[in-house]
């Protein structure tokens, strides 16, 4: 359907950076691909020793001199950016902004014509802001984005209500939420998951009969990893059997090893670090706990939904909304340490439940057209410009 077609993503981060976001987008990246397209990338360069320009997999990343990471760097990103686009936007047949944000308006500042790509925004208040949703409008510059946009995609329900309500034409919405990929967990995939994992970090090392949990995020506050530790620490020194890996890296690291040390956990209690392929680790792990509201819900998630491994979610609205009626089980109160643990220990002593929550979600998410029909959308935009 879109064969050929040239895509270009542009994204504030991606790889090696490897948050939930940029994990979703090198995930989408590569569902353009299967589909016949050529996506390439357009990111700041935020390390002197990172190359300007590198492949990842079979996909071209384009990188400009410098981040935004100051206000005085702002301005020359951005005319940094206009130079770039002035240059190569015409090459392409559509351009995707992952976010309403400055790299949106600088392209849609100089693409306008009628022979120039069309122009796709992705629009997820989750990401744009911290503040209480239900009282959270988006800014003045985040609407005018959406508004010349030549269509904006709204992940969530949330998404789609807010853009009607700043005057978003509804023809121009598309309602696309990620399609995950799932993972092998076979039990032969997942034996030589943990043989690999053990081989490469001694940190990794799990027998069969031991039970992985994993925190598939980030080592920081904002995930909740303290709340997490304060959890499962007296459940790792009684069941001995119990393996918690939190993956991530960041300023927080020796404050929590020192945490961990103190408390004679950090032989348990495993931070092997980033990881640019989470394939092995979702095979190898037997839960997976999001111990922070609003977390991991673009690619972790709905990545273990797919593949159906056993979760603990923080309660939100938006959790819960993709959790459907299997929340309650999957769930625990946001911010409540003995909540989480009450919920681990159930886990323990009866883990088929979690089990059978997963397969119900895996069953609802294969029954669901909704995101084919936006799929078939959103590339029907790629061959407006060669039908002409």
């Amino acid at each position: 359907m879109c064969k050929d077609r040239r895509v270009l993503i542009i994204t504030r981060h991606f790889w090696p950076v490897t948050t939930d976001r940029t994990l979703r987008l090198l995930d989408w990246a590569q569902q353009l691909q299967q589909w016949g397209a050529r996506p390439g990338v357009l990111t700041p360069r935020w390390h002197p020793s990172w190359p300007r320009q590198v492949m990842c997999g079979e996909i071209p990343v384009y990188r400009i001199d410098p981040g935004p990471s100051l206000a005085l760097r702002t301005g020359k990103y951005i005319r940094m950016l206009s130079d770039w686009l002035a240059r190569e936007s015409s090459k392409y047949d559509l351009i995707y902004c992952d976010a309403p944000d400055i790299e949106a308006s600088a392209l849609l500042s100089q693409v306008s014509g009628v022979d120039d790509p069309p122009v796709v925004v992705r629009f997820d208040p989750l990401e744009l802001s911290d503040k209480q949703l239900d009282q959270w409008q988006p800014s003045a510059k985040t609407a005018e984005v959406c508004r010349k946009a030549s269509a904006v995609i709204a992940p969530t329900a949330l998404a789609h209500k807010q853009l009607l309500a700043i005057g978003i034409n509804r023809q121009a919405i598309i309602r696309l939420r990620h399609q995950p990929k799932p993972v092998d967990r076979s039990v032969d995939a997942r034996r030589k998951a943990r043989q690999v994992l053990a081989s490469v970090n001694h940190d990794l090392f799990a027998k069969s009969t031991d039970r992985v949990v994993v925190c598939p995020g980030e080592l920081d506050r904002q995930w909740g990893v303290d709340l997490l530790v304060r959890a499962m620490g007296p459940l790792v020194e009684k069941h001995r059997q119990l393996r918690l890996w939190i993956l991530g890296d960041g300023p927080q690291r020796p404050r929590i090893y020192e945490s961990l040390r103190h408390d004679g956990l950090h032989r348990l209690i495993a931070m092997p670090g980033i990881f640019t392929d989470y394939q092995e680790i979702l095979q190898a792990a037997d839960l997976c706990v999001f111990p922070a509201a609003n977390k991991g819900l673009r690619w972790a998630l709905p990545t273990c939904i797919a593949s159906s491994i056993p979760v603990l979610v923080s309660s939100s609205e938006e959790a819960r909304h993709l959790l459907g009626e299997q929340a309650d089980q999957l769930t625990f109160l946001c911010g409540e340490t003995q909540s989480l643990r009450d919920q681990m220990t159930e886990w323990l002593d009866r883990p088929p439940t979690l089990a059978g929550a997963m397969s119900e979600l895996q069953n609802r998410l294969v029954a669901d057209e909704g995101g084919a029909q936006a799929w078939r959308r959103f590339l029907g935009l790629l061959n407006e410009k060669c039908s002409h």
